[in-house]
């Protein structure tokens, strides 16, 4: 069995965390702060804007310069996926001027809630107030 450390339990490590562990790996989840999400539960006035209903595509062709190296990304995990993942664990979203995507309830700590849940629930061991 592969082990791995994921360092910081925000949005990114939270989710890494989680499909390392679906994967198989053993994973421990590193956060310095006594609980996770601390960030994202206050991004938005505390809302927190999911991400945009704006197809992938068209984001890319908005994109200043070059941006053909965003596909592979995009692809691979996107802003419908996001929308999917969390409306499969009981969050449901909103539209909002701009296109962009909020939980309907106006909570970013659901969001935390959710990401947090996903990781234990996959098996990552998840240490808080662990500096690095």
């Amino acid at each position: 069995m592969k082990e791995l450390i994921v360092v910081g339990a925000g949005p990114a490590g939270l989710m890494a965390a989680a499909k390392a562990a679906e994967y198989g790996a053993r994973v421990t989840l590193l956060e310095k702060k006594a609980r996770v999400g601390r960030k994202l539960s206050i991004t938005g006035n505390g809302r927190c804007n999911l991400t945009t209903s704006v197809d992938g595509n068209d984001l890319i062709k908005g994109f200043p310069g070059n941006g053909r190296f965003l596909y592979s990304a995009f692809h691979e995990f996107s802003n419908t996926d996001l929308i999917n993942f969390f409306h499969k664990r009981g969050l449901q979203t909103k539209v909002e001027r701009g296109n962009r995507v909020f939980p309907v309830a106006d909570k970013a700590e659901d969001v935390v809630k959710i990401l947090y849940n996903n990781a234990q629930k996959a098996g990552a061991e998840i240490l808080l107030s662990t500096a690095v």
